[in-house]
């Protein structure tokens, strides 16, 4: 099938370009909780209110003002927490936890890592890259050692560290383990331990999590285990993580498309080619698809427009106007 392009003009047909433009937001004023909103926007629109650009973020904007309103609005941001231990374990004593209010406070939207205080023995969320001291364990957990590296280290180098030379960073099931660590580090202000998480950040939609425009404060997180994203207009329409249980107006989404037709005048030069065999027509569109991804353009759809009898390509008559013919 490789021939279909080369050869002499002699079959056109049409071709429809479905083409997305930027998203369309709407300012819901009802309060809602997130998954309610989420639902209404998904019923009403596509979803809730996805940003993946600058300017879409001062369309959202300026949508919201536009409405009258300039606090907080629901978004399509939600956040997973899942708190892991670097050596994996998830047994009895895994969910302990001894975190200093008001952290986990997720502050700048980059505290993924956590430390012990030497003071209280309470725990902190925090930057993974800061170099700080840290507590590895040797052994087993049921029969370990707990050992205090004072080098500065960031939490990945820490951890390499730990596993290189003992077992792992330090994993804390309970008070006694957290004492122990406590005595420790008391010469220091406060060390590294084994938990960590991930960002898990995601867009109600589905989309590619890749712009972001954080506010540069706190985001509690609590016990939570899932938070969801508001779009603060007192803070310049900055994200900002809440309970998904709090009941606020939000922004829904949808797409405007633009549709394009194309006459397409195909070469052939296998003259027993049947372009209207589905199986070419496929071909053709997804040959044609590629040569657009190569010039850099996304979000068009591909369609053939048939005539009346069904067909969509058709032979050109002799002296027929081919400036009106337009060629991919």
């Amino acid at each position: 099938m490789e021939g279909i392009f080369i050869g002499v003009l002699c079959l056109s047909g049409c071709l429809t370009f479905s083409t997305c433009l930027l998203h369309q937001y709407h300012f819901v004023s009802d309060k809602m909780n997130w998954t309610e909103a989420q639902s209404y926007c998904r019923e009403t629109y596509t979803d809730l209110a996805t940003i993946e650009n600058t300017e879409e973020m001062k369309k959202l904007k300026d949508t919201v003002s536009a409405a009258g309103h300039s606090s907080k609005v629901w978004i399509g941001l939600y956040s997973r927490i899942d708190w892991k231990w670097s050596d994996g374990f998830n047994q009895s004593g895994a969910e302990y936890r001894s975190w200093k209010s008001p952290d986990p406070n997720y502050y700048k939207a980059n505290e993924l890592c956590v430390l012990q205080g030497s003071k209280y023995a309470t725990w902190y969320d925090y930057y993974c890259h800061s170099k700080i001291p840290f507590v590895c364990y040797n052994g087993t957990l049921e029969d370990s050692d707990f050992v205090l590296v004072n080098t500065a280290k960031n939490w990945t180098e820490a951890q390499r560290h730990c596993r290189e030379h003992y077992t792992d960073l330090a994993t804390v099931r309970n008070d006694a383990d957290r004492e122990k660590i406590k005595n420790l580090i008391k010469p220091l202000k406060w060390a590294s331990i084994g938990l960590y998480r991930d960002p898990q950040t995601y867009w109600s939609d589905g989309s590619n999590y890749s712009f972001s425009s954080w506010y540069q404060g706190h985001n509690k997180l609590g016990s939570m285990k899932v938070v969801c994203g508001v779009a603060d207009l007192e803070k310049g329409g900055k994200s900002r993580l809440r309970s998904c249980k709090e009941r606020k107006p939000f922004v829904c989404y949808s797409i405007t498309t633009v549709k394009t037709l194309v006459k397409v005048r195909v070469k052939l030069q296998d003259s027993s080619v049947d372009l209207n065999d589905p199986a070419v027509k496929e071909q053709i569109l997804k040959e044609l698809q590629e040569r657009l991804k190569e010039k850099g353009l996304s979000g068009v759809t591909l369609k053939w427009k048939e005539k009346a009898d069904g067909k969509v390509f058709h032979k050109e008559e002799k002296g027929s106007d081919k400036k009106k013919k337009t060629e991919l």
